[in-house]
């Protein structure tokens, strides 16, 4: 049987755009996506459980999620 790739990938993060320029927003998508956010990058999380990085920070965000085995989705 195959399955379609896509249709059963998922991703710990989504970043998304924001309003302001130079500013992306990263959102939790789990629990351990959130658990990584609070204990290892020790980064401001919002109520919604989010978070925002200036744009020049989002690679080493990206590379350092994906060395603890989490997926970025970047919208």
């Amino acid at each position: 049987m195959f399955f379609e790739k896509s249709r059963y990938l998922t991703f710990d993060f989504t970043i998304v755009d924001t309003e302001f320029a130079g500013i992306s927003k990263v959102v939790p998508q789990n629990e351990d996506a959130f658990s990584y956010l609070v204990e290892e990058t020790l980064l401001t999380v919002f109520q919604d459980g989010s978070t925002v990085l200036f744009d020049e920070r989002l690679g080493d965000f990206i590379s350092d999620a994906e060395h603890a085995h989490l997926c970025c989705a970047y919208v």
